[in-house]
């Protein structure tokens, strides 16, 4: 419970030396900055598979209201 208090009270300046789980905050920044690039890309390449899986099946592309 103490652990919740000391967080809402922390700025960037004052993580600026604590380590969370072995790391710094910037390595953590960088982690997460991956993370959703990763994520973004398969959400992309989702649409994208299909997109082409409909479109080669032979039927028109219906839109979700038709």
């Amino acid at each position: 419970m103490f652990s919740h208090l000391y967080f809402i009270f922390t700025t960037n300046n004052d993580l600026q030396d604590l380590l969370i789980f072995g790391h710094n905050i910037e390595a953590w920044l960088i982690y997460v900055l991956i993370f959703f690039g990763l994520t973004s890309l398969a959400f992309v390449l989702v649409w994208i598979i299909g997109f082409l899986a409909e479109s080669q099946s032979g039927q028109s592309i219906k839109q979700p209201w038709e």
